[in-house]
This record gives structure tokens, sequence and C-alpha cells, in this order.
């Protein structure tokens, strides 16, 4: 079995058995590759993480430095959706060489159809994910995260280019693909125990938050599911009648003004109970459709002891009290289902 980085990582003394665990719950949590949520947690910086990427894929590494001013003749090689698809950036091009900085080098669909459409050879890089992202919103209109952008402001912006330099290339070896999964339209109704196989049998935390807001938009009149981080509550998936909230993980509550958010916070425990409708409540309401609930329910999800999602329901038939086991049963189930993804990254490891 191929060394994965984070063995690298430790086998060099740069992370303890405590960081890598802590890096794992952060990936399951907040997604992303495990270098963005290394850097994130301030473990190790990206020169140092870059160096051992580039060593795993036994590709060369581009800088931030290169990133910084790449002509505009070359990053219209690339088209803007073939380079977000792809989270491809074209750093240089030389005699119908093109030298591309990828999230992941060893995705050879990428390279041959990128290769394809552009009528150049590609010569894949690596680049530290959070700075790719940078380079794909500078370049190609990009939108990044909140999460990212607190990310790239914690290590600082690019520098100017100095003199471009690049290593010697070698073969490819197989790397982690981490795509994001598409959120369906459509909601099919399912049972309980549907959720629980669905939950068992989920792979990422895409498709845990999927299989429980499927079956919570199947029940109420309008569902989310947040993440809590940076001393706010971001927005993950909504549902409001059936359908998908476009673009709710855009949105952030803070919580150092008076909400249910902050309560449940604040007792870490359920809340159920009346929402008034002003301040950071009227923008929870409004964001999932503007329809004034007698009564909402919520609940936290904890993982190793930390709180890190909240669960949001509201109308539906009959009361949200006669709710309540089965909800605290479905948190129970979502917490475990994440739990078994740190796990299964474990396993990877050993």
């Amino acid at each position: 079995m191929a060394i994965t980085l984070l063995d690298m990582l430790k086998e060099a003394d740069l992370l303890t058995k405590a960081q890598i665990d802590e890096a794992l719950l952060n990936r399951v949590v907040y997604g992303g590759k495990i270098g963005t949520s290394l850097i994130e947690l301030g473990f190790i910086n990206e020169i140092t993480l870059a160096k051992f990427l580039s060593r795993k894929l036994a590709v060369p590494y581009a800088a931030p430095e290169l990133l910084f001013n790449i002509p505009e003749e070359t990053t219209k090689i690339v088209p803007a959706g073939l380079a977000r698809r792809y989270l491809a950036v074209p750093v240089k091009c030389e005699n119908k060489r093109l030298h591309l900085a990828m999230a992941d080098p060893a995705n050879l669909k990428a390279v041959d159809e990128i290769g394809f459409i552009t009528d150049h050879v590609i010569r894949p890089m690596i680049t530290p994910e959070i700075r790719l992202l940078q380079a794909l919103n500078q370049y190609y209109g990009l939108e990044i995260s909140s999460r990212h952008q607190s990310i790239i402001e914690k290590i600082g912006g690019m520098q100017p280019p100095p003199e471009e330099e690049f290593i010697d290339e070698a073969k490819l070896e197989e790397a982690e693909v981490v795509a994001e999964e598409e959120w369906e339209n459509r909601i099919e109704h399912y049972s309980f125990d549907d959720l629980s196989l669905a939950l068992i049998e989920a792979d990422n935390r895409n498709e845990i938050a999927n299989a429980v807001m499927t079956y919570l938009g199947q029940i109420f009149d309008h569902s989310a599911i947040f993440i809590v981080r940076d001393g706010g509550v971001h927005g993950w998936k909504g549902n409001s009648h059936g359908l998908n909230i476009a673009e709710f993980d855009k949105l952030r509550f803070p919580l150092d003004q008076p909400s249910v958010l902050q309560t449940l916070v604040d007792q870490s425990s359920p809340y159920l109970g009346g929402i008034t409708s002003n301040g950071v409540n009227a923008e929870l309401i409004e964001a999932l459709g503007g329809e004034q609930p007698t009564m909402v329910l919520l609940l936290p999800l904890y993982l190793s002891g930390k709180l890190v999602n909240i669960l949001y329901v509201d109308g539906g038939e009959g009361s949200l009290d006669d709710h309540m086991s089965e909800m605290t049963r479905l948190a129970g189930k979502a917490e475990l289902a994440f739990e078994i993804l740190v796990r299964k990254d474990k396993i990877l490891m050993t």
C-alpha cells in the first residue's frame, strides 16, 4: 500500500498522533484536502506541505510566486469552465508544453481532457489546495468560501514572482481524488431504516448530509444542517418544502447576537421552542423561505466532544414535541456516521 501524506509527515516527526487525529476530524467535518486541514490548524506551513506533496506525487511544486503573475495569454489557454471543473491553473507554456498546477495531478482523465481541448502536452504540477483556490479566484472567478478565505488571510497573500524555476518531472503515483457530491433536487420517500443504511454506506461528509436532509425534507416544511466554526454558524444544506435552497452554503450567522442558534450553542443542548422574527432569527427565517414558524427544533451534533453541526427543523404534521425522540436518534446516527469516516481514514493510514 502506498504511503500516505500523513504517514510521511509523521515519519519526519512533523506531526504527532494527536495532531493527525485532529486533522482527520477537521477534514471529515469541514471537507477539502487533508493538507488544507493541516494548514488551517497550524500544524504545518504551506511550504512544508508542498514539498511533501511533491515528493509523494513525484511532480514539480508550483510555488505561490509562480501562481501570482501568470500572463493572460497563458490563462486563456485553459477555458474557465474546464479550470474550475478540475481545479487546474496553467502556470507556464513552452513550445506547446503546458505546465499545469492541479489539485490532483494523478487524475489522468483531467490531464487527457485538458490536453485534448487545449491541444497541448500537459506537464502536471502540485500546489496546496488553498493556493490553487486562490489562483482560480484570481484568474477564473471561482468563488472562495469564507472558510478558505480565512485560511488565505492566515497564511498571507502571494508575493511578487522571483525567477521561475521548474524541478525535474517524474512518474505520477496514485493520489486521493476528492469530488463534491451533487445534492438532489427531488426528494424520494424512504424510511428511518433506509436512512440508517444510507449513513452506513456513506463514503464522505456530503453523502451523510444528503441522506439526513433527504429524510428531513419529506417530514418537515423547512430543514437545515449547519456547520459551527470560527465563532459563527455557517449554512451547509437547506431545504424548503422538499426543494434544496440554492447557495445555502454561502450563509453565515454570528454567535455574538441573540438567536436560537446562539441559545443552542450556549446551552449545549437541543432547543425546542418559539422563534422571534427580528435580528439574526429574522435572517434565519428568511434564508429558509421566509415563513414564520410557531415552533422550531434544533439539535447539536458532536464529534470527539466538539460541537460541529446543528440540525434545524420546523413545520410538518403534528407537534415538534412528537418528533423529539426520532430526531434525537437521527442526530446520534449522524454523529456515528461522521465518526466512522474518521475511523476509515485512520484504517487507511495503518
